[in-house]
């Protein structure tokens, strides 16, 4: 048990520090736990605030035959506002980059709509490096530099030297929208940042640091991600009001609170694969109007690359889905601050007390050994993972593999030693009960777990059996014709005893034997089963005599009452006897048998018990250690049924 519980001690610790520092490869198994919850719980299908429109295979084929090959010109982007708006959109968010100028009338017919509608959010992506800008062109450099309209959406903050704390999102700088769209439209990157250990998108940041907007001393650099200004303009915030709370760790926009974690990200809700939750409308179809009108009325519209428009690779894993295009990211994110969903998981110091607490019952029931303890220890992680499930649905995660692991580990190899334990227990029971009684008692013993090892107070029969002047009889013979006989009387005596009648043999000395019945299984009919033992020994003896040519007389007492029976002994040599008044009085009384004539004599105990023999009574006698005298019964015999007596009575003439 100690091997157990230093194993609970050592992967607790381990466990802890996983915890703590997100081991990769435990954070991962526990993320695995996360999307199967996911899969059980299956697809939900909100009224979505948010529709995607794909710029898919079919839009791009579509439209390289008219004319327009990829890129498309910019005109193309704002005849989409034109008809989204048109048709009652709040807000469109672009997942495509517009970062370098084009045809300069399609530019301006582009910038002119984006002015017109107001709330477009376009998209951009990062450069991550200092070292990969400073691989650019220094006149370009100079221009990306001077345009910094982005950095008018940085965040508003409250409680900033909590941010210290943190461990945010942070690049070297954001590459701006190309400037004439950039002063028409918010702006703000796309990139869905750092992906698990595994690869999947379970999270997106709702904050970035620019190191170069702090460097250069031009603005906090701390900036809005662009689902962020999708949905604050969703809800009727300005994006430049936005109120970032480094203590509470959320952002603050009319009256919603959008919760991040230590890094700075929002950990999504899927509601399930993108396309079965979102609806989808090809940019090509809007352009030509073909759509139900009010499809696009108080959405947010997010313009994005989908899984069809295979050259333009923007997959990624989801929960629901390995080639989930990006756009379907935002638009879930989206939806999620709109509605208020989000999955909270436990901070790892919460997830570290939860561990401790567990490891510690598990230690306090690997303590008891016990077939109920260990299917407790078996049904405990089950439990569990049903609590963590429901805790799952009310967007809460609770980390559910290293509880299981410590149960899975620990509870394993505290039933497997106690499994172990226990076979190795019992072989060493029946080696050792096989010696005393007979093998249906010790299978018995041994499948109920009755014997309880250290004794116990049990009332018992207790029977002595000693050939009458053995000693001085064998005198006469060689020690080995001595120890052949004693092998085949007492062989025959056991047999009839354990076989027969399902006594416990106690002990041999010398010549005499002493057997139990009651112990250690106990059945309602004990007397009767040793009263028909002795006179099927007395018997056994006569045909002994007349095999061997001998003439050997035998002496059986039997007395009834209570003994502690019991593994008794010393920890190197333990013995499976009885010990008591109820021994010493039945060894007395087989010593009655050499001065009285009776073979086999009983207690007024055994006689008043008795129903089917008949009894000879013999007197009281006072014996050694008992200072009442006992009232003692000659064992006659059997009581015949009434059928067998009918037959006997015939036999003797008494019958018609």
């Amino acid at each position: 048990m100690k091997k157990v519980h230093l194993l609970n001690i050592v992967l607790t610790i381990f466990m802890l520090w996983a915890i703590m520092y997100r081991f990769e490869l435990t954070d991962v198994l526990d993320l695995k736990i996360l999307d199967l919850f996911y899969r059980v719980r299956g697809e939900l299908v909100p009224n979505s605030n948010v529709v995607v429109v794909g710029i898919d295979e079919y839009s791009l084929s579509t439209l390289e035959v008219e004319g327009d090959t990829w890129p498309w010109k910019r005109d193309l982007y704002g005849k989409l506002l034109e008809k989204v708006f048109e048709d009652g959109a709040r807000v469109v968010a672009f997942d495509v980059s517009f970062t370098e100028p084009g045809d300069e009338e399609s530019d301006s017919y582009f910038a002119s709509t984006l002015l017109m509608y107001g709330n477009v959010v376009l998209g951009t992506y990062l450069i991550n490096e200092k070292e990969t800008y400073s691989l650019y062109n220094e006149k370009l450099r100079k221009v990306i530099e001077e345009n910094k309209t982005y950095l008018d959406y940085a965040y508003k903050m409250k409680n900033f030297k909590e941010l210290a704390l943190l461990k945010p999102f942070t690049v070297y700088k954001i590459r701006p929208i190309y400037e004439p769209f950039a002063v028409s439209a918010y702006s703000a990157t796309y990139e869905i940042g750092s992906l698990d250990a595994d690869g999947v998108v379970r999270r997106v940041p709702l904050l970035i640091i620019e190191e170069w907007a702090n460097e250069s001393g031009v603005s906090s650099g701390i900036l809005p991600h662009m689902n962020m200004i999708a949905a604050a303009l969703y809800l009727g915030t300005s994006p430049d009001e936005m109120m970032l709370d480094f203590s509470s760790k959320v952002v603050e926009l009319n009256g919603k609170s959008i919760p991040f974690d230590s890094s700075g990200y929002m950990h999504l809700w899927y509601y399930g694969k993108g396309p079965n939750v979102f609806k989808e409308v090809p940019f090509y179809d809007v352009l030509i109007d073909k759509f139900e009108k009010g499809t696009f009325k108080d959405k947010v519209v997010i313009v994005g690359y989908t899984a069809t428009a295979k050259g333009l690779y923007d997959l990624r894993i989801t929960p629901f889905s390995n080639e989930e295009a990006g756009v379907y990211v935002h638009a879930n994110a989206i939806e999620n601050m709109i509605k208020g969903d989000f999955l909270r998981p436990i901070p790892p110091f919460y997830n570290a007390l939860l561990l401790i607490a567990l490891m510690t019952l598990l230690a306090l029931l690997s303590s008891a050994k016990n077939k109920m303890v260990n299917t407790l220890i078996l049904a405990i992680p089950v439990i569990y993972i049903l609590v963590s499930y429901v805790f799952f649905l009310q967007r809460v995660y609770v980390t559910t593999f290293y509880p299981l692991l410590g149960f899975v580990i620990v509870g394993s190899v505290k039933i497997l030693t106690d499994f172990l334990s226990e076979s190795a227990e019992k072989k060493r029971m029946k080696e050792f009960l096989y010696r005393y009684v007979p093998d249906k008692v010790a299978e018995e013993l041994i499948s109920k777990g009755e014997l309880k090892l250290g004794g116990e107070t049990k009332d018992i029969v207790v029977l002595f059996s000693d050939i009458k002047g053995f000693t001085s009889r064998s005198e006469k013979l060689t020690p080995e014709e001595v120890v052949s006989f004693l092998n085949v009387y007492l062989t025959k005596m056991s047999e009839i005893i354990r076989y027969k009648y399902d006594g416990t043999i106690d002990k041999f000395i010398g010549d005499a034997i002493m057997a139990i019945f009651g112990a250690p299984v106990s059945y309602e009919d004990d007397i009767d089963r040793a009263l028909r033992c002795a006179l099927e020994m007395r018997n056994g003896l006569k045909e002994l005599n007349k095999e061997y040519g001998l003439d050997l007389d035998s002496g059986i007492g039997i007395h009834y009452g209570p003994a502690i029976v019991g593994n008794i002994g010393a920890p190197f040599r333990m013995d499976y006897t009885c010990i008591g008044d109820t021994v010493n009085t039945a060894s007395r009384i087989e010593h009655l048998t050499r001065e009285l004539e009776a073979e086999v004599i009983v207690s007024e105990e055994v006689m008043k018990r008795a129903k089917s023999f008949t009894f000879e009574y013999l007197g009281d006698f006072a014996v050694k250690g008992k200072s009442e005298k006992l009232r003692l019964y000659k064992l006659v015999g059997e009581k015949l049924s009434e059928e067998n007596e009918k037959v006997s009575n015939v036999q003797r003439g008494e019958g018609n």
